[in-house]
């Protein structure tokens, strides 16, 4: 991919901007300042949402990269610093569930329409932007990020679908916004 960023640097210089917005401490900021709203608003079932997709997520990612144990691309040289295994991204996923968990908290309070079209459109962009930045930045293969996103997005329907079903199953509304949870059978 990097040479055909190699011409563009303001595709580098985009992608060192983005790739911070999936880092660590962003998304545990991001995650903090959810969590606070939600206490500010007195939705404490978000509360313990919002930490719980974040803390297993955390966890699920760390065990994850230790049994695989890919190593980085080494065709390119890196263009940000990186310390762990590649795969999957962890950028990827946890951008996917951490975005992706506040996303889903911001709709389940809101009146629907176009302002879920938004936030959704706005989550996933941005996740995607993240998991792309990774590989024009040399430091994954886009198999990395592709299971990345899949892992994430998985973890986060799982634990709504938990969620869901603990605080009413079926169905559940949350403000103005009905979560709907597909019945076992």
């Amino acid at each position: 991919m990097r040479r055909h960023t190699g011409d563009h640097g303001w595709l580098i210089a985009f992608s060192r901007v983005v790739t911070v917005m999936g880092n660590n401490a962003t998304l545990w900021i991001a995650t903090a300042v959810a969590i606070a709203v939600c206490a500010i608003r007195r939705r404490w079932q978000w509360c313990a949402y919002l930490a719980g997709t974040t803390a297993g997520g955390a966890v699920i990612i760390s065990a994850i990269k230790a049994a695989v144990g890919r190593p980085r691309p080494m065709v390119v040289s890196h263009l940000v610093d990186v310390q762990t295994a590649s795969f999957p991204s962890g950028h990827a996923m946890d951008s996917a569930f951490v975005y992706g968990s506040i996303a889903i908290a911001i709709v389940a309070g809101s009146d629907g329409g176009r302002r879920w079209n938004l936030v959704a459109v706005a989550a996933m962009l941005l996740v995607f932007a993240i998991g792309a930045s990774r590989i024009v930045l040399g430091v994954h293969w886009p198999t990395d990020v592709a299971a990345g996103w899949a892992i994430g997005l998985g973890w986060t329907a799982t634990v709504t679908q938990v969620f869901a079903r603990r605080i009413g199953g079926g169905s559940r509304t949350f403000g103005k916004r009905t979560l709907r949870v597909s019945e076992p059978k």
